[in-house]
């Protein structure tokens, strides 16, 4: 990694990783607008959350409405993406929630309204985005949880790119929405004391309004030169001290400047529907939350599909209860169920098509090293989550890192092991070892 610095300009090169190539790359221009009747919270999108549902089956919801609080901090709530009736409160195991699902009813127009802030300052806007379930767009490493809002972090990172296979353009998406992006990131900045990073890719032309406090940061190279993890190991890391680095994706900086506009919810979101089975990849328009079945008709090529929100790398299958947008994700990826393109990794992903067997012994390749994130040891670390050391896990860097961040290392490993289910297997073990 290199880094080139001087009074106004951040520029960070990853060296290491791995674009991985899927299909045709789709354009760049700005999307259709598609609806959908349907739309779900997904409790998959809540990591480290103790659920406490507000609604019942058959309830009338008003879009903002919230649906579900932190049973451990009820001031932080999860609000409704959609007006209309809850169809389907869905558990798994151990009744664990899957989603919360709601139905679109046609005189279901408006959502719940929220105070239009006259100036902004530090309580106003953390209890405007508690009130409307913004907060929950936040997420702290180390742990990958939603913060709690009575801490404040010793940094703050705005992702304003992606580098995932596949993946959206950020740049039309913010000058589509400019004003409310600019508002969003002049709130972050009252938040709290500390420095926000915007982190962009190289020459991006992206707006950050006129507050000395912000910071462009330019980052190159393969994937994962986008993800959170890479930004907090160049310019914060984690130390073993108790303090929080957070981070935001840009789509809901957006999301901030809008009810801070208007005093309601954005309630949609711009996503790629790309991968090989898809006839017309392109970004497109659709309700936040939105049943991937309905965004994907009439969309796909004929035979068997795997239908994937988010990336191959770091979606889920959307499936069964699951089968909606996740609230993190901006891409549905499209492929065939019999497709051979990533076979060869075989790890368990939402990727696997193949259905290559079961998890083998490690396999110390040199490969290994080429695409763990920045700052591992790929194989002392990876040897630590087999053998569930927790403490060897920490030493080597697990408090920065969340699944997305080795997913690469999923990908590339030939013992098709899922080093992230067994990352987040350690990081509940010191979470509750250090609170």
């Amino acid at each position: 990694m290199q880094q080139y610095l001087n009074e106004s300009y951040v520029r960070i090169n990853i060296k290491k990783g791995l674009d991985v190539r899927i299909g045709e790359q789709p354009g760049t221009r700005a999307g259709d607008i598609k609806r959908a009747s349907s739309a779900a919270l997904l409790g998959r999108d809540f990591l480290g959350v103790k659920p406490d549902v507000l609604v019942e089956n058959g309830a009338r919801v008003r879009a903002g409405q919230p649906l579900m609080r932190d049973r451990h901090r009820q001031d932080i709530v999860f609000t409704s993406p959609m007006g209309g009736t809850v169809a389907a409160i869905n558990r798994g195991r151990r009744r664990s929630l899957l989603s919360i699902e709601i139905v679109a009813e046609d005189d279901e127009t408006e959502g719940e309204r929220f105070p239009v802030l006259k100036a902004l300052d530090k309580d106003a806007v953390r209890q405007l985005m508690l009130v409307s379930g913004m907060w929950t767009a936040l997420k702290k490493r180390p742990f990958g949880y939603i913060p709690d809002p009575g801490q404040d972090p010793r940094a703050l990172l705005i992702t304003a790119m992606d580098t995932e296979p596949l993946a959206l353009d950020p740049v039309p998406v913010i000058a589509a929405h400019v004003d409310q992006f600019v508002l969003g990131i002049e709130a972050l900045g009252v938040m709290y004391d500390g420095p926000v990073y915007l982190c962009q890719a190289p020459a991006a032309d992206i707006p950050c309004g006129s507050s000395d406090r912000v910071r462009r940061v330019e980052f190159a190279g393969p994937h994962p030169a986008g993800l959170p993890g890479t930004h907090i190991y160049s310019l914060c890391p984690i130390g073993f001290d108790g303090g929080e680095v957070w981070h935001i994706g840009y789509q809901d900086v957006i999301a901030l400047g809008y009810v801070l506009q208007t005093g309601r919810l954005w309630l949609e979101r711009v996503i790629m529907l790309a991968g090989p089975a898809v006839t017309a990849p392109r970004a497109l328009t659709i309700p936040l939350a939105a049943a991937t079945d309905e965004i994907v008709s009439g969309e796909l090529r004929p035979g068997a599909v795997r239908v994937i929100s988010g990336s191959v790398l770091t979606g889920h299958t959307a499936q069964g209860a699951e089968a909606f947008v996740s609230q993190r994700h901006r891409q549905i990826t499209v492929l065939p169920e019999a497709d051979s393109i990533l076979k060869a990794s075989s790890n368990g992903g939402a990727y696997d098509t193949g259905l290559g067997g079961s998890p083998g012994p490690l396999m110390p390749v040199a490969q290994l090293n080429r695409v763990s994130p920045p700052g591992i040891l790929a194989v002392p670390f990876i040897r630590a989550l087999l053998v569930g050391d927790i403490d060897r896990a920490r030493d080597l860097g697990a408090l920065e890192l969340v699944e997305e961040d080795l997913a690469l290392l999923t990908y590339a490993c030939p013992s098709k092991s899922n080093y992230g289910r067994l990352l987040r297997e350690v990081l509940e073990q010191l979470h509750k070892e250090m609170a």
